[in-house]
């Protein structure tokens, strides 16, 4: 396994490797939505955790109507289509500013550049790929399906019982739908 040697290191965000993983994204698909690059980002970082022990996006996820939703990478979707609000940093909406557009009527991507990989790690790409691979021809019904996985469920059942719109998904809640959860639990707790 790949993570026996790794020390757990914390990940942050960075926006521009968010929005190149976008670019990356979109490039790759035919006709990319907004809908598909959330979802393809959640399985590209869930295999991940379960490879690496940490999630390649550093992003903080939250249980939405739709399934997970990358929080930091979703209001970098929002700077895009336009949004200016106390949630969308003044950075996001200079990194998409010629670089990505988001349609307004029917939440259609498109990168208005390359993507470039060298701010993506290889395994990052990697992961990335193998969504694409494994989800990315799914219709809108079953990638939201298969999204509402066990961790999406908790957090989606806490936010009701709170009566939130949106529950946080937490790190350990996502290793714990993994199939080699245990190993990388007990990474999580080093």
């Amino acid at each position: 396994m790949r993570i026996s040697n790794l020390k757990m290191q914390e990940i942050t965000f960075s926006p521009s490797k968010a929005l190149e993983s976008l670019l990356y994204l979109a490039s790759k698909l035919q006709d990319p939505d907004i809908h598909t690059l959330l979802k393809l980002r959640y399985f590209a970082d869930k295999a991940h955790l379960s490879r690496y022990g940490f999630l390649a996006s550093g992003d903080k996820y939250f249980a939405m109507q739709f399934g997970p939703v990358a929080s930091n990478t979703y209001n970098i979707i929002r700077a895009a289509r336009g949004e200016k609000n106390d949630w969308i940093h003044p950075a996001f909406i200079e990194a998409v500013n010629g670089n990505l557009e988001i349609s307004k009527d029917n939440h259609k991507v498109k990168a208005l550049r390359k993507p470039n990989t060298e701010l993506l790690s290889k395994a990052d790409m990697e992961c990335l790929d193998e969504a694409i691979s494994e989800f990315g021809s799914m219709s809108f019904p079953e990638r939201t399906a298969i999204s509402h996985d066990a961790a999406w469920m908790t957090a989606s059942e806490a936010a009701a019982n709170d009566g939130v719109d949106a529950g946080h998904m937490s790190v350990t809640s996502i290793a714990k739908t993994l199939s080699n959860r245990e190993e990388i639990l007990e990474l999580l707790q080093n």
